[in-house]
């Protein structure tokens, strides 16, 4: 459409992007610039932009600049693919029969949760990216709202998810070897953690 709004990064006029892993890639161009080529990253975890510009390089040379900019997105592939071979497991995503379903309103709080693969870009859709054991939010507590927080079982980083977006829990019978060994080490350092904290006042 001829009214939709350019997006731009400084005076540069973003033409091409690709997100791949966790950064997008980005070329932007200004031709009133004297390198009128951008090259740059973007992030979007920093809780103070919604938008984090990073590695951000100019040029002249349009050849030069989309070399730069097909090189890093070659390079973010192969950061997920590094990434994904870690997990030496059935990679086959999770589905709602995999799960005792979720009604929306009770509390899932402290329970293994299948998040709907769908949500997650290409790249993650895959059973490793789907199980979180919940911990937070009102979405979790079964009220209005629909933040659930939570901690990933195969990275164990903590993040947040929408309520709708819950498949349901896991079953017991479908909780891979993997998935069940993650759990009791979170919930171990979660408990030292604790301890920690009461011995501290």
């Amino acid at each position: 459409m001829e009214n939709e709004e350019k997006r731009m990064i400084s005076s540069y006029e973003v033409t091409q992007s690709i997100h791949i892993g966790k950064k997008e890639v980005v070329f932007g161009i200004d031709e009133k610039e004297e390198y009128p080529y951008l090259v740059c990253c973007c992030t979007y975890d920093n809780p103070l932009s919604a938008e984090w510009v990073t590695d951000a390089v100019g040029s002249d040379d349009y050849l030069e600049a989309m070399q730069m900019f097909t090189d890093r997105v070659q390079e973010q592939i192969g950061i997920v693919r590094a990434e994904q071979e870690q997990f030496k497991f059935d990679m086959t995503p999770f589905t709602i029969d995999d799960c005792i379903p979720d009604d929306k309103c009770g509390s899932i709080v402290d329970k293994v949760v299948v998040i709907n693969a769908e949500v997650n870009r290409h790249e993650y859709r895959h059973s490793a990216y789907q199980l979180v054991l919940a911990d937070g939010g009102h979405g979790a507590l079964g009220g209005r709202g629909q933040a659930v927080f939570g901690t990933s079982l195969a990275d164990g980083k903590h993040a947040r998810w929408e309520r709708c977006d819950v498949l349901g829990e896991i079953k017991p019978e479908k909780m891979p070897v993997w998935a069940k060994e993650a759990l009791a080490k979170i919930q171990s350092q979660e408990k030292a953690k604790k301890s920690k904290s009461r011995e501290e006042r």
